[in-house]
């Protein structure tokens, strides 16, 4: 469902984007960033399609963004993304890209925003569990909602809330032909930064 779920998406991305872009014609301006959020999440652990367990923990995540503002409505962005977990005593670390696609609604100085995105992740420290020695890689999910906020001319403040799910590639039991997966989902609210050029 994932999969499918991502190939909608994308399609959405790739049709849609340059319709709205189309409607509010103007100058394309291009942004950097950094944001942080903070909140929970879950790892589900399933084997031979049976959810076997259920970890939770708490998180922080740090992202840089590069973005490219289409029209005041649209915007595409892709952030590299850090998340650090603290499960139970220990800390465990995820790291990768997102692409964010962000419609902004009214004409007011602050806009409040939909966002969906996707992205590819790593989970450090897991080669132990996959063939060939490399870490856990996963796709991810990305929605979320919050506002814009300008601070100055060129310098923006966002605030919002977003969820991500992440599918971590399958892992094969070394006992059985039995398949171990592993699924992450997170809820956090954001804040973040942006110079606009």
């Amino acid at each position: 469902m994932l999969t499918h779920l991502c190939r909608s998406l994308l399609l959405f991305a790739v049709f849609v984007l340059p319709l709205q872009a189309s409607e509010n014609p103007g100058p394309l301006h291009l942004y950097v960033g950094a944001g942080w959020g903070t909140g929970d999440g879950s790892h589900d652990w399933d084997y031979s399609n049976q959810k076997i367990s259920t970890t939770h923990y708490d998180q922080d995540i740090k992202d840089f963004k590069l973005g490219i503002l289409f029209s005041p409505a649209v915007r595409l962005e892709l952030a590299k993304t850090r998340v650090d977990m603290d499960v139970g005593t220990s800390r465990n670390d995820l790291s990768g890209m997102d692409l964010n696609l962000f419609f902004s609604i009214g004409s007011k100085a602050v806009r409040p925003y939909l966002m969906i995105g996707l992205g590819s992740y790593d989970y450090d420290d897991t080669a132990s569990l996959v063939k060939g020695d490399d870490d856990l890689s996963g796709t991810a999910v990305n929605i979320g909602v919050g506002i814009f906020a300008p601070l100055a001319e060129h310098v923006e403040l966002e605030i919002g809330y977003q969820e991500k799910r992440i599918e971590w590639q399958k892992m094969n039991s070394v006992t059985n032909d039995a398949r171990l997966n592993l699924s992450t989902r997170m809820n956090y609210f954001n804040t973040g930064l942006r110079i606009i050029f």
